[in-house]
């Protein structure tokens, strides 16, 4: 039996229909039939539910995954989640038995988010929300809880039978508009099996479609097995590069490059780019004081979510659906206390709105000093992109011991308002909001630079994250994949339009020490020092090319190649040689040495001067002029007589001294040549 082939062709009446599933599914002998009856009666026989005496009912509506209304497989609260929110559950049973209207499934809206917003709950149980009020009124709400479920259903029904039906604003209006319209054709018909004739016949749309999508594959193929073809390739396949290499090899710079290729001058076609830039890190009570600054400061909550700010936001946060209750909730949320007809326990500050008797929103004249700052950034937002203004499609960070998941993807943060009162809204890091907006913004290419990305620890910041960023498993690509978040619960995938570029330092942490799950999702691009930069590069008398060669030929036998010293320390001298101001380009030098090069061969010895002084080639300098470290022998005979006993074996201890930056040594040419011309530079001295 092919029901919706029989519907598309107009075989089957709306009654024929309920008929047809009922016997196909047959409900009058089904288990959910008789769950869905003996719960909702249950839930009608029981007077209140704000005792703890009816928690069980209270538990089955929203906590129990199915409970004979429908069944939620993802939404739902963990068990500690419930427990710790019982008394809220327990106070919106109560209201949606009281009156299960659209005025208190707003007011439920409100307090869910307030709820999240206040760390309460984790996040924002939609389909549960639906569900509670579908088992209170199954006259007027159907069982198909899930908004996007619901809407394919009605849509579907509505253009076969010509229900006249608007299927505009939320999911209880939508469902009150759908019921109606059955009511008035079969005023007969069993409410429960119009409900479950509804569900499955979203079921079998949806089998449906997933059947034709695999036939156009099937026949995709068939049509593509007959042409001789190269496999496609992406335009553009996503990034995923780190660069390593010693300390002042140049890393941070190509970065720097790196961000000009997401850099571009704002144009008229750039807009909605620069729009999320601006909107990225806002939350909604700032777009929507933004919002009705632009609406003349007054209006209904249809034209506040139609506005192409808020939609803006939205599509960042990946919202499609439930925006007038997300517009409700922050209104009521920030509406003066004054206010005679918000009722809204939890308010917060900014409060700067109110609403009409007629349910116009406005914003409050006199508070409008405590958002300055929104007043300015609506002025911006008027003028729109200036030609000479950067649009930049990329975040930077520097990784840490201490950074987590919180901060690059998602987390809870501590927010106080003015009266001192703490929410623990959950929001996104700063990786979360760059995948926002690329995925607002297909048509270009955006970029996660990431410094010091070894320093961190992957499996903490990226979580359960580290198999999306894989290439083949980004959105649109051939292994796709999607997760669950674990504070917000959204669905997310990582866009393939995402670039993932780092640096590290093997200084600080060798390559074959690193993260296996970093090391085999990028690719690492070796960096090296490249003496061919300081090529010809002369100061006072100083090869700056021989002289780090020496240096970094020394430090590798001692230590290893990963610990060499970089060209970038050397380029402000080459710079100024290249200026042909020497004076300037010795200076550079000095102050090389002294904040760049001794600080790290202290830090690559632990404080052993003495190879310290071989790199320098101290101990080849016949001059002790010409020494950086000197070396001393002990006094302790001059401090504690002959006979101290403090020498093992008699031997003779050595103490290491730096001069100090002020001693004249800094500012010996010879000095510096002697590091890779100990011979000739000592030689040059005493020829004097």
């Amino acid at each position: 039996m092919d029901i919706v082939a029989d519907i598309e062709a107009g075989k089957l009446t709306f009654d024929e229909m309920i008929g047809s599933l009922a016997e196909y599914k047959d409900y009058s002998h089904s288990e959910w039939d008789r769950r869905y009856r003996e719960f909702t009666a249950s839930l009608q026989q029981t007077p209140t539910f704000s005792e703890p005496e009816t928690d069980d009912l209270v538990k089955r509506l929203w906590y129990e995954r199915d409970n004979g209304i429908a069944s939620i497989r993802q939404g739902v609260p963990s068990l500690a989640e419930f427990q710790q929110s019982l008394p809220l559950f327990r106070e919106l049973t109560e209201r949606i038995r009281r009156q299960p209207d659209e005025q208190t499934y707003q007011y439920v809206e409100a307090a869910l988010q307030q709820a999240k917003e206040s760390g309460l709950l984790k996040r924002m149980y939609w389909s549960l929300r639906n569900r509670v009020f579908a088992a209170f009124t199954p006259a007027t709400c159907t069982s198909t809880v899930d908004e996007n479920a619901f809407t394919k259903a009605a849509m579907f029904l509505n253009d076969r039978f010509s229900l006249a039906l608007t299927l505009t604003g939320n999911w209880l209006q939508k469902n009150h508009e759908l019921k109606n319209a059955i009511n008035a054709r079969l005023p007969d018909a069993d409410p429960y099996h119009v409900n479950m004739a509804i569900w499955h016949l979203y079921e079998l749309l949806r089998e449906r479609d997933g059947e034709q999508k695999q036939q156009e594959v099937a026949n995709h193929l068939a049509v593509e097995s007959h042409k001789v073809v190269s496999p496609q390739i992406p335009q553009h396949s996503p990034v995923n590069a780190i660069y390593f290499g010693p300390p002042g090899t140049g890393k941070t710079f190509v970065l720097q490059q790196k961000m000009k290729e997401y850099t571009t001058q704002a144009a008229s076609a750039d807009y909605d780019a620069w729009l999320d830039s601006r909107l990225e890190m806002l939350n909604w009570m700032q777009v929507t004081a933004l919002v009705l600054l632009d609406l003349n400061r007054k209006a209904k909550v249809r034209l506040l979510i139609e506005h192409p700010w808020f939609q803006r936001k939205a599509l960042l946060n990946g919202r499609s659906s439930n925006l007038s209750q997300t517009a409700w909730a922050t209104l009521q949320s920030f509406t003066v206390p004054e206010s005679t007809t918000v009722e809204y326990k939890s308010r917060r500050e900014p409060a700067i709105f109110n609403k009409t008797a007629e349910s116009e929103w406005f914003l409050v004249k006199p508070q409008l000093e405590q958002v300055e700052d929104l007043i300015s950034l609506y002025d911006e937002l008027k003028r729109g992109p200036q030609t000479a203004e950067a649009i930049q499609r990329f975040a930077a960070v520097t990784f840490h011991q201490s950074y987590g998941y919180e901060e690059f993807i998602e987390g809870m943060r501590a927010r106080a308002d003015d009266n001192g009162n703490i929410s623990y809204p959950i929001e996104p890091g700063i990786f979360m909001r760059l995948c926002q907006r690329a995925k607002a913004d297909p048509a270009h290419r955006y970029a996660i630079f990431i410094d010091e990305i070894n320093r961190g620890n992957i499996s903490k910041i990226f979580g359960e994250l580290i198999s999306l960023i894989e290439i083949d498993k980004r959105a649109g690509m051939s292994n796709a994949m999607s997760l669950q978040l674990s504070y917000s619960g959204q669905v997310f995938s990582v866009p393939g339009n995402v670039d993932i570029i780092g640096a590290m330092n093997t200084a600080d942490r060798s390559l074959a020490l690193m993260d296996t799950a970093l090391r085999r999702r990028f690719d690492f691009i070796e960096m090296m020092p490249d003496l061919s930069l300081l090529s010809g590069a002369k100061v006072k008398g100083i090869e700056l090319e021989s002289l780090l060669e020496k240096i970094n030929s020394r430090i590798e036998a001692l230590y290893d190649r990963e610990h060499t010293l970089g060209h970038a320390f050397f380029m402000p001298v080459k710079k100024a040689c290249d200026a042909k101001d020497e004076d300037l380009a010795f200076k550079q030098l000095k102050a090389a040495f002294q904040k760049k090069i001794i600080p790290l061969l202290q830090e690559y010895f632990f404080d052993d001067w003495n190879k310290i002084r071989l790199v320098l080639a101290d101990n080849q300098k016949q001059n002790d002029s010409l020494q950086f470290v000197m070396e001393q022998s002990d006094d302790l005979e001059i401090l504690f007589g002959a006979d101290h006993g403090l020498r093992r074996h008699d031997q003779q201890s050595t103490a290491y001294e730096l001069k100090a930056f002020e001693h004249e040594v800094w500012d010996l040419p010879q000095a510096y040549r002697a590091i890779y011309q100990p011979e000739e530079a000592t030689q040059a001295v005493q020829n004097g």
